[in-house]
């Protein structure tokens, strides 16, 4: 009978919570660096606009950060739920 590994799938946990605080530094970071790039523009030139446009898009894509947190702990609780469900049937 061939064992299975329950740990592997709560090790990616780790993975997945390294890749939630990276995604949110760079947000972070992103939205400070547009934010002083465009203050330091006059209104109504182009730059000005692009940067403000960045910064509305990066502040719509942080609306989103609660449905992407959600869908990572759906993906770790289904995938625990396969290892610990799934290994039972005789072979």
């Amino acid at each position: 009978m061939r064992s299975i590994n329950k740990k592997g799938q709560v090790n990616t946990l780790a993975y997945s919570i390294l890749s939630l605080v990276f995604a949110a530094i760079v947000l972070v970071f992103g939205l400070v660096i547009s934010q002083s790039l465009r203050d330091t523009q006059t209104a109504g030139t182009d730059a000005y606009a692009a940067a403000n446009d960045t910064l509305v898009g990066l502040g719509t894509f942080a609306d989103f950060w609660e449905i992407i947190v959600l869908a990572i702990v759906i993906t770790v609780v289904i995938g625990l739920l396969l290892v610990v469900f799934g290994g039972r049937s005789k072979r």
